[in-house]
Formats: structure tokens, C-alpha cells, sequence
């Protein structure tokens, strides 16, 4: 593995710090740099199962480990590799007493919708008021899950950050508890209760947490800039115990801030761990230095101090990058259109093509035009796969066979047959939960084939599944074999539908447990396009910015770059807010290789101009661009408003 000067000080470094941040720039090598760092612990006697690496996805972390494969060998494959999510269920699920827990199934965020409202309903009947005047479930979850992930009590959370007068607070907190009592009584555990009960059980155990953390050497860390304070809670513990931490991360690509990620943590990485080095990686070996040089621009304008201008190792390429203006959406997604046409004509594949919008809203007007012009593309940032309604009825019947009191999975299931409605649903699992206290499969078999019917094919399918459960690829099989009948009658497009089927028995084939497939499934959604690129590759892709992070291409199209969207107009007036909007623009920026395009239009669903913003007084982050970084191009109007671009005079 070839390392530049840089990236070798980081993969070698063995001084007397203990602790390594590594702040690499967009493009400069940092799953390389932590590939060499493995790769050089290993080969220096490193046991391979003591290393742990967090990653940002789980799939970043199997690519990762292929990697690492063609470097050490098969011997990659004992490392331990995950997002924090992943570890902490696979320590508790080796562990389960000294984590207190006990049959754990992991709900998704429309299981844990579904259970608040439940609750939100039967406090609304309680207190007979009605259910309108409370907080809806999803608005009180992300209350909830924001103050668990940055470790504050979700009440001075809410007399912080929100309008609400003291009688809505303790309305709300007595939700909070109900809905965790709930959990624990289904033995559910949701996203934020992983982590939480995690480190909250290393803090109370002090030789539980020796045990466990100094099963370690080193902990490597991806997306550092993405982690939130319970995340760095866990970390803390590692430190603490005085395993090594190699972090890495850029600042600059910190665009979780919604999800309780802080970014300043990396500049604080010192005052929270302590006896550490920092080392910047800033050669960029994905783009140009003219896409560079916008994008530093860019980070230029801010006052916060970003920490690299990133320089480009293949040098510059003599294009600019090109910044083209209409007056109306539906022009600008009739320009791309005919661009993309003359790429395929110069035989540039379309899979070499990316464009990034800012929300999945925003791309409708291109969609409306390819598919017109029937150019294929893949959208990425859309459906889940694993939220749709038909993957899900067939995830709820996995569900409810490995855990029979998930009561959530049984509502949908029942309710999939003719003539079971809520009510009769809800009949047949309060006989369940009534027939023992900790129901068996078998007892829930008699007591359904009781209710039902022994013939009926509520009872039919749960036997069949029941039995192939143990091999992922036969319970998939039979579970879409025999909901197929069903679903197909309730559902509409079902020729698209049931290809789903046919990924989800495809992607079961790499497991070994049901069990770690319903949990992956349930951590991490896959988007449809996710599973089926590999069988679309002749296509472009449109893509959510958020969606973008990892990811690269030839050409790069950053379309709907108003100042409704740079920053978004949901961000202003809270300085920290708009910040983050200008990071997410740079994120767009630097996924280009070799030829970046910015378009706007001036009429769009929001007004297109706004005088200045409350927090900053910059009015729009592609306001005033430099002339000497970018060819601009004005399509069939000329503006009343400078459009961004008073610096370029008057010679268009």
C-alpha cells in the first residue's frame, strides 16, 4: 500500500501520546490511512481479533474488512468492525445478564411511532382530553432520542429548547416513562437504548467495564465529526482504560448536527481524552485543484477556522467549474437532461454522472424528465427498502417467531388475512399474552390454531416460517412464498413489489441467523437502489446530499443550489444551523473527480431571494462568486436581482 508522507507519520505513529485525531479532508485517504494503521498494528504482532473499528455504517465497515483481507489476509476477517449500534447489541447479546437484559429485539423508528402512539392514545382516553392537544409520537420521540444522544435529561432538554410551559413538560415526561416501560415490559430495546444502556452499565460496573474494554489494544474510529456525546461517552470508557484511540474525522463533513452530532468535539478532542497528537492528512487524490480551490473558497467564507485547504495530487485539469443559471426549475432540469445526453453521446458512461440535491424534493422536476426522456437513473435518498409496507408485513412475521410478545408484529401480521380487523387482532393477542406468562412457541400455536383455526393461513404461514426459522434463505423463502397470495391483493404495482421479495431472499443468502438479519435490517434500512445497483449499473444517480457522504463521481452535478437551500431556509437565523448548511454544500462540492457543475433557477416552490440572514448577514453562501474560479453561464434571461454574482460585472 502506497502512503504519502502524511498519511505514513499517521499509520506508524507509536510516540508517547496516547491518543491519535487524524483530521483528513474530503478525498485525502482516511479509509486508507485506517486500512495502513490495521494493516501496520498486525504486522507489528497485533492481535487482529484485539482491534475494534466504529464506522459510520455497516457497510462501510464489510468494505472496509474486504480491504483489509488483500492486505493481511483472512486474518481481517477476526476483526471486530460496526457501527456503535452494532457493538454495543453484540456485547449485550454475548452478555446479556451483565447488561440486564434478556430476549433483546430491536424496534425500528415506525415501531417505536407506533408503540408512542399507542400510549399517547390510552393518556388521551385516561385523562379524557383530546389526543390533538399532546405533542405527536414523532415529534416526542425526537425530543426523546435528541436528549438521550447528547446525555441530557429529556426535561431540562425541553425547558431549554423548547416553548413548552411546565404542565406540557411533565405531560411529556410522563410519556417518556410509560413508553420505556413499555419497552422493557415487550422487551423491546430501540436505537438510543443500546448505546445508553451501554455505557451507563460500564459506568455502574467497574469490572465489567475493565473486562470488556481491554479486550482491545486500539480502537480505531471513522467520521469522528459524526459521533454524538453518548458515542464519545463510550469512547471515554475505552480511554479510561487505556486502550489507544486513532480516530478520524474532518470537521468540515460534520452534517449529523440533527442527530445530536457535535463537530466542535473534534476540535475538543484534547480536553475530552487527553495525552493526544493531532495529524492532518490535506492531499486530495479524488478531484482537481480548480474543484478544490471553489470548495476551499467555500470554507474560506466562514468564520469558523476550518483546519486544511486541501491540495490536489493530480494537479489542475484547465476546466473550471461552471455555474449555470435559469429563471425556472423545470429549464434547469431540461439543461441537465440535455447534458447528460451529450455525455452519453461522448461515450461517458452514465454511471460516471452524479447529481446531488438538497432534499429528495427538489428532484422531482429532474425525475419528471427522465423518465420522459427515458434515461435510466437510481435515486438514492428515497424509499427504504425495509419501510416498505410489504418488506415490512414480511419483517413483522420474522419478528413475532423469534420474540411472541412483540405485540406490534402481531397487529400488522393478523390484520394482513380477510376479515381480522384491529379489533379482532387485538382479541387474539390478549389471548396470547394472557395464555402464559412467558409464552412458548408452542403454546402460541395452539392458542392461535384455537382462535383461528388449525387450516387457517394465519396459523399455516406462522408454522411454516416457525420451522425454517433457523436457515435465513429458506425462512425468507417461505415467509414471501406465503404472504405473496395475500399481499398481492392488497397492495398495487405489484410486478415492482414482488422483485423486493426476490432481494430481500438474496441479500438473506450472506447471513447465518434469521435473527442477525432482522437486527441488521432494523439498525441500518437499506434503500432499495442499495440492494439492486449491482444488476442497474447502466444508470446515473440521483442523490440526497446526506446520502452522498462516501461517495464519488466523474462528474458531479450540485442542481437546486439556491439560497433557499444554501442555506436552507429552515436553518436561519441560528448561527450554528447555518453553519452546518454551508458544510453540507461542501460536502456536494468535493464528491467531484474530474468536472464539477452548479445549477440554479431563480422560480421555485419558495421565494428564490432573501435579503439577509438574521444570524450572519450573508444573504446566500454562493453570493458573490469569484470570477477567476468559475465559467457562469445565464440562460435565456437576465436577472433583476444580481443573482450571487456582482463581482462578474456587467459582461453576460
Amino acid at each position: 500500500m502506497e502512503l504519502n508522507e502524511q498519511q505514513s507519520r499517521a499509520v506508524v505513529f507509536d510516540g508517547p501520546q496516547k491518543n491519535i485525531l487524524v483530521t483528513a479532508g474530503a478525498g485525502c485517504g482516511k479509509t486508507r490511512t485506517i486500512i495502513g494503521r490495521v494493516a501496520h498494528l498486525v504486522k507489528r504482532g497485533t492481535d487482529p481479533s484485539r482491534v475494534l473499528i466504529m464506522t459510520f455504517t455497516n457497510r462501510a465497515a464489510r468494505e472496509l474488512k474486504q480491504r483489509l483481507k488483500s492486505e493481511v489476509g483472512e486474518t481481517a476477517l477476526t476483526m471486530q468492525a460496526g457501527t456503535f449500534h452494532a457493538f454495543c447489541l453484540k456485547a449485550m447479546t454475548q452478555m446479556p445478564k451483565s447488561f440486564e437484559v434478556s430476549g433483546l429485539c430491536i424496534i425500528d423508528s415506525e415501531d417505536q411511532q407506533s408503540l408512542m402512539a399507542l400510549i399517547r392514545k390510552e393518556y388521551a382516553k385516561n385523562h379524557k382530553i383530546p389526543a390533538k392537544e399532546l405533542a405527536k409520537p414523532e415529534q416526542l420521540l425526537a425530543y426523546y432520542s435528541y436528549s438521550r444522544n447528547t446525555c441530557q435529561s429529556p426535561q431540562d432538554y425541553l425547558i431549554a429548547q423548547t416553548d413548552m410551559q411546565p404542565d406540557q413538560i411533565a405531560v411529556c415526561m410522563e410519556l417518556f416513562n410509560t413508553y420505556q416501560k413499555s419497552k422493557e415490559d415487550r422487551g423491546f430495546i430501540d436505537y438510543d437504548d443500546l448505546l445508553e444502556r451501554f455505557s451507563a452499565m460500564l459506568a455502574r460496573k467497574p469490572a465489567l467495564k475493565h473486562a470488556l474494554c481491554t479486550l482491545f489494544d486500539e480502537v480505531l474510529v471513522d467520521e469522528m465529526q459524526d459521533t454524538n456525546p453518548i458515542q464519545f461517552s463510550i469512547l471515554k470508557h475505552f480511554c479510561e482504560e487505556g486502550v489507544r484511540l486513532f480516530c478520524v474525522g474532518d470537521p468540515a463533513q460534520s452534517i449529523y448536527r440533527f442527530r445530536g452530532a457535535q463537530f466542535k468535539h473534534v476540535y475538543e478532542f484534547d480536553a475530552l481524552f487527553g495525552n493526544t497528537i493531532v495529524l492532518p492528512l490535506s492531499i486530495n487524490y479524488r478531484s482537481y485543484q480548480e474543484i478544490l480551490d471553489f470548495s476551499n473558497w467555500l470554507l474560506g467564507r466562514s468564520t469558523y477556522r476550518y483546519a486544511h485547504d486541501l491540495i490536489a495530487a493530480r494537479g489542475s485539469c484547465g476546466a473550471l467549474v461552471r455555474v449555470e443559471d435559469f429563471e425556472h426549475q423545470a429549464d434547469e432540469a431540461d439543461w441537465i437532461a440535455d447534458y447528460i445526453c451529450a455525455c452519453s453521446e461522448r461515450k461517458i458512461a452514465l454511471t460516471d454522472i452524479m447529481v446531488l440535491y438538497r432534499t429528495a424534493y427538489e428532484a422531482r422536476s429532474l425525475e419528471a424528465e427522465l423518465i420522459r426522456r427515458e434515461i435510466p437513473y437510481r435515486f438514492i435518498g428515497g424509499t427504504v427498502l425495509t419501510k416498505s409496507a410489504h418488506v415490512r408485513d414480511v419483517l413483522s412475521l420474522l419478528r413475532l417467531v423469534r420474540n411472541e410478545k412483540d405485540d406490534l408484529a402481531w397487529m400488522r401480521y393478523l390484520q394482513l388475512w380477510p376479515r381480522i380487523g384491529e379489533k379482532s387482532a387485538q382479541r387474539v393477542i390478549d389471548s396470547l399474552n394472557d395464555s402464559a406468562p412467558d409464552i412458548e412457541a408452542s403454546a402460541v400455536l395452539d392458542t392461535l390454531g384455537g382462535l383461528l383455526g388449525f387450516d387457517h393461513p394465519a396459523v399455516t404461514t406462522y408454522r411454516l416460517v416457525r420451522d425454517r426459522f433457523m436457515n435465513p434463505t429458506e425462512c425468507l423463502q417461505a415467509a414471501t412464498d406465503q404472504l405473496r397470495p395475500v399481499l398481492c391483493e392488497r397492495y398495487d404495482n405489484w410486478t415492482q413489489r414482488t422483485k423486493d421479495f426476490g432481494l430481500l431472499v438474496r441479500v438473506a443468502q450472506n447471513y447465518h441467523s434469521t435473527t442477525d438479519f432482522i437486527d441488521d435490517f432494523t439498525l441500518e434500512p437499506l434503500h432499495d437502489t442499495q440492494i439492486s445497483n449491482e444488476h442497474n449499473d447502466e444508470a446515473i444517480t440521483l442523490i440526497t446530499v446526506h446520502s452522498a457522504k462516501g461517495t464519488e463521481a466523474g462528474i458531479c452535478i450540485v442542481a437546486g443550489a439556491t439560497q433557499i437551500n444554501y442555506p436552507h431556509f429552515r436553518s436561519l437565523g441560528e448561527l450554528e444551523a447555518e453553519e452546518e448548511e454551508r458544510r453540507v454544500l461542501y460536502v456536494a462540492l468535493t464528491r467531484a473527480k474530474n468536472e464539477l457543475i452548479v445549477t440554479r433557477s431563480s422560480f421555485q416552490r419558495n421565494a428564490f431571494w432573501v435579503e439577509s440572514s438574521p444570524a450572519k448577514g450573508e444573504p446566500y453562501f454562493l453570493q458573490d462568486l469569484p470570477k477567476d474560479l468559475i465559467t457562469h453561464t445565464l440562460h435565456g434571461w437576465r436577472p433583476k436581482s444580481p443573482l450571487g454574482l456582482a463581482s462578474l460585472g456587467d459582461d453576460f
